[in-house]
């Protein structure tokens, strides 16, 4: 993590939060979900012809511990990815995906006594 990153309350890693949270005993903890939508454009092949742009998108969730000063710590961690022109059934298969993995996180944060509303995907 960056100095910057720390005056910004943005941590690198799930489990540094959770120390944070453990060794505060106090705050709110709380978890966002977003889908955001990434542009790739792909650099020229060999013969100089330009690839077609490739639209992805990203299953992330920001979680966040906002301490009792009101000074808040946050964690952004990218569950699933896939293409925008995937069909229903494959976008379901990779939210299925990211919400089990999701769910792991949760019981991390369950098994270190860390309460926090649980939703997916």
């Amino acid at each position: 993590m960056t100095t910057e990153e720390g005056k910004k309350g943005y941590m690198e890693r799930l489990e540094d939060l959770i120390a944070l949270a453990i060794s505060r005993n106090k705050g709110q903890f709380e978890a966002k979900l977003r889908k955001e939508i990434v542009k790739q454009d792909m650099l020229p092949d060999e013969t100089g012809e330009q690839k077609a742009r490739k639209n992805w998108y990203l299953l992330i969730a920001d979680f966040a511990l906002t301490g009792s000063g009101g000074k808040n710590r946050t964690v952004t961690k990218v569950y699933a990815f896939g293409d925008i022109h995937e069909t229903a059934a494959e976008e379901e298969v990779i939210r299925s995906i990211a919400n089990e993995r999701l769910k792991m996180d949760y019981q991390r944060l369950r098994d270190a006594g860390i309460a926090c509303k649980e939703t997916f995907f």
